[in-house]
């Protein structure tokens, strides 16, 4: 529970928002796999299947409460002290980059998380989200596409040319 506990509270987050429901499903898959353990193959990473059982009990609660529930991204990416001036820009970066992930679809949004905010393998992902690794080479390669066309238009809509966050996209 200690290794993956925090990342796995993070990729929720992705889905869930509150972190009263975060919680919740954690504690879900971490009983869901420790009951199951005997269903484990080892011949795809843990990680992805522990992922898996979070994302199905994430899903079945998104369903369940049938509400629409926010993004939050990590806000502690920096890990000098940050001036005033770069605090306000991350701020402000980081809600435009919220609401723009938000305009996606949920299957290119969960890979685009998995890959660059969790770092897993494209394998992993086909695994966490039960979709061959072609597919989830076309969700990241849309999913970015998608992101950088959403981002110049929002900087297009409010005049700013464009805009700062081309250097996330392009990853």
């Amino acid at each position: 529970m200690d290794r993956y506990q925090a990342p796995l509270i993070h990729f929720l987050r992705r889905t869930l928002g509150s972190d009263e429901d975060v919680f919740d499903c954690a504690q879900d898959a971490f009983l869901a796999a420790y009951r199951n353990l005997n269903r484990y193959s080892e011949e795809h990473p843990f990680r992805a299947w522990l992922y898996t059982i979070a994302r199905n009990k994430a899903l079945d609660l998104v369903r369940k409460r049938r509400r629409e529930v926010p993004l939050t991204l990590n806000e502690n990416m920096v890990d000098h002290q940050p001036l005033p001036e770069e605090v306000y820009l991350f701020n402000e970066q980081a809600t435009m980059l919220a609401e723009v992930l938000k305009e996606l679809p949920d299957h290119y949004g969960q890979a685009l998380y998995l890959r660059f905010h969790q770092e897993l393998s494209y394998e992993e992902i086909a695994l966490v989200l039960d979709v061959p690794v072609s597919r989830i080479k076309t969700y990241l390669h849309r999913g970015k596409e998608k992101l950088r066309q959403n981002l110049e238009r929002r900087a297009i809509h409010e005049g700013n040319g464009q805009g700062v966050m081309d250097s996330h996209v392009s990853r």
